[in-house]
């Protein structure tokens, strides 16, 4: 991977296991509070934690596999073309002679 794309990368990753965190840790602390009916702030920051680990827990294995599977193409086209010998005259030793 190109240096240039490995600190972006790395900041997404670290974002994302920031948001799963931080999500499970709210989610076990506010699990016990006091509810204060139908439109309760704290039981919707629940939902809406739950709906986000739900979400990122499909998605961030499909992202995987589609980076691992991309990746090990990338690197058998690149064995590939790497053994194909490019043929030109100075590799097929010809002398050039008028």
């Amino acid at each position: 991977m190109a240096k240039k794309k490995r600190l972006p990368v790395l900041l997404l990753a670290a974002a994302v296991c920031f948001v799963m965190l931080f999500s499970s840790v709210f989610i076990a602390v506010n699990t016990d509070h006091d509810c204060m009916g139908e439109h309760c702030p704290i039981c919707y920051q629940i939902n809406f934690c739950e709906n986000t680990l739900k979400t990122l827990s499909h998605a961030v294995p499909a992202i995987t596999l589609a980076i691992a599977l991309t990746d090990s193409f990338s690197t058998c086209l690149s064995a590939f073309t790497a053994r194909k010998r490019t043929e030109s005259l100075v590799t097929l030793k010809v002398k050039l002679s008028n």
